[in-house]
């Protein structure tokens, strides 16, 4: 859910809805307004926080009822999306060069998600 939070607020500075605070390591504002920040005119915020909540569903659902199938479907997504922010994180770096620490962070997370998700399920295999 911290991860749905963090996409969020993105989402709403990415419409003007808020002011993006970054602090002084990085630049929030470059990275959330450039190109990249869109995937065929959808924020990649948005997307990032449609992913966390299904996500948390997922997680919930095969802790309810555990089910192959579905949790295969969880890990893909979550490695979709530590690989995703990956390619992001390679686009701060190399073409803008700036960087969000929000941005980071949900890299981060994710990764740390996708990995703990594949440690489970190969425990339960």
């Amino acid at each position: 859910m911290a991860g749905a939070g963090l996409s969020a607020y993105l989402w709403q500075a990415k419409v003007g809805a808020t002011e993006l605070v970054c602090g002084p390591m990085g630049d929030c504002v470059t990275v959330n307004a450039s190109a990249f920040s869109e995937v065929m005119g959808v924020p990649v915020a948005l997307l990032g926080m449609l992913m966390y909540l299904t996500l948390a569903a997922v997680l919930v659902t095969v802790w309810r009822r555990p089910d192959t199938i579905l949790a295969n479907i969880g890990f893909a997504l979550a490695l979709a999306g530590a690989l995703f922010s990956l390619y992001l994180t390679g686009v701060e770096a190399f073409v803008l060069g700036a960087y969000c620490v929000w941005c980071l962070t949900s890299w981060i997370l994710i990764t740390v998600i996708a990995w703990q998700w594949g440690r489970a399920m190969r425990r339960a295999a």
